[in-house]
């Protein structure tokens, strides 16, 4: 019965953020985590169809029926990894685009450093305890 309830949750899940990207078209948090789901769901079940690959190669395979949960679980990590460095690499490229591809030279750069050397200079900071004292 938990297996019947876990699984609707999902699909119900799983529909009602199609529905929701659909409707809001702007929305790409939405379907990006519609899709990030979709991908480690896909994963975990390629896991767990090559676990049970492995069963033929047992003469008893009932004893091991585990290596399915082993291989979904396997599945699932590897997804939520791939999930990661993707995400990671889009927020990366993003930001690389957001650069101007003139940007600063390096005479404007320390132009600017030296405009801004009293806002940016620290005066002395003090750190320490009553027996001991240092400052830079």
């Amino acid at each position: 019965m938990k297996k019947c309830l876990c699984i609707f949750l999902i699909f119900q899940l799983l529909t009602l953020t199609g529905a929701l990207a659909q409707e809001g078209g702007e929305n790409d948090l939405v379907k990006n985590t519609q899709n990030d789901i979709l991908i480690v769901a896909g994963a975990g079940a390629g896991g767990a169809v090559l676990g049970l690959s492995t069963l033929s190669f047992y003469d008893q395979a009932s004893k091991h029926i585990s290596n399915t949960w082993t291989g979904a679980a396997i599945g699932i990590i590897v997804g939520v990894i791939f999930v990661a460095y993707s995400s990671a690499q889009k927020g990366s490229d993003e930001l690389q685009s957001s650069v101007p591809s003139e940007g600063f030279s390096t005479s404007e750069r320390v132009a600017w450093h030296g405009e801004k050397s009293d806002v940016l200079s620290m005066n002395s900071v003090q750190f320490g305890t009553q027996f001991w004292q240092t400052s830079f």
